[in-house]
């Protein structure tokens, strides 16, 4: 099974929002490539992607590929031309992310209007972005050939949760469609208290890596709360499984849920 799932489509189609929601759902880690160009731009005082340096896309296209060799069992890679970046490596998982015209017109003024017109979206809009990027397109990668994505995922309707179910459900043959996710999850404040970020140690409650919730639970010491784990941490951590009793110390991390989950687990 391939390592890397590379989301790429045109701006405001929600291949950032999509990659976001595969990364908190699954737990494994999220590098987003036009992140950097925005601020590098934003930093430049520039309208454009194509009027940063070109040295500066060629270094990051550099470190985008250095990431195929990070010991993650999965990382997902996001960006406008992540299909150029990665065309010659092979192994790849694409997911190519479209929307029809109109929406992506909404969903632009919305994020303006929303941000107070401060916000991080750079260009006058969808048709100068798209002409904006296919300039540089052709200047950074003139001889990428076309690949043919292994996904192709219309967002013109929908949330980005429902088709990160999709996606990892194809990418790694679970049927995940029965979760009922949507939106960001507010974790009931009750069953976090006491917990922080940070070290920690504590019991394995119970752990399944092949039902749902695709992990377990630790009985943290210091709280005496549990604390989520996903059997993506598990696997980064170089563990093959954790069993019911076991002594484990750990990191705990926010969730982006409102509440917390293990993460860096090893035996105590």
């Amino acid at each position: 099974m391939s390592k890397i799932i590379a989301i790429y489509g045109k701006t405001c189609c929600l291949k950032s929002d999509v990659a976001r929601a595969v990364s908190r759902l699954t737990g494994y880690k999220l590098a987003s490539r036009g992140e950097a160009v925005t601020t590098q731009a934003l930093m430049k005082k520039v309208s454009s992607g194509n009027e940063v340096d070109l040295t500066f896309h060629n270094q990051l296209d550099e470190d985008t590929r250095s990431m195929l060799s990070w010991p993650d069992p999965v990382l997902i890679l996001e960006s406008r031309f992540i299909d150029a970046v990665l065309n010659k490596h092979e192994d790849i998982f694409y997911v190519h992310v479209t929307s029809s015209d109109e929406v992506r017109h909404e969903r632009w003024a919305h994020r303006r209007e929303e941000g107070g017109g401060r916000t991080r979206q750079i260009g006058d809009g969808v048709a100068q972005r798209d002409s904006d990027d296919e300039k540089l397109r052709m200047q950074l990668y003139p001889d990428a050939a076309e690949i043919k994505p292994h996904m192709s995922i219309d967002t013109t309707e929908g949330d980005a949760y429902g088709y990160a179910i999709q996606i990892w459900s194809e990418f790694t043959g679970e049927d995940l469609h029965h979760l009922a996710v949507s939106g960001d999850q507010v974790m009931d404040k009750k069953q976090t208290k006491g917990l922080k970020p940070g070290p920690a140690a504590g019991t394995v409650a119970i752990y399944n890596a092949l039902r749902n919730p695709f992990g377990g639970y630790i009985t943290d010491d210091e709280s005496g709360r549990k604390v989520f784990i996903h059997k993506s941490a598990v696997a980064s951590a170089g563990l093959d499984e954790l069993h019911k009793g076991q002594r484990v110390v750990y990191q705990i991390v926010e969730d982006g849920f409102g509440g917390f989950r293990a993460a860096d687990v090893q035996n105590e």
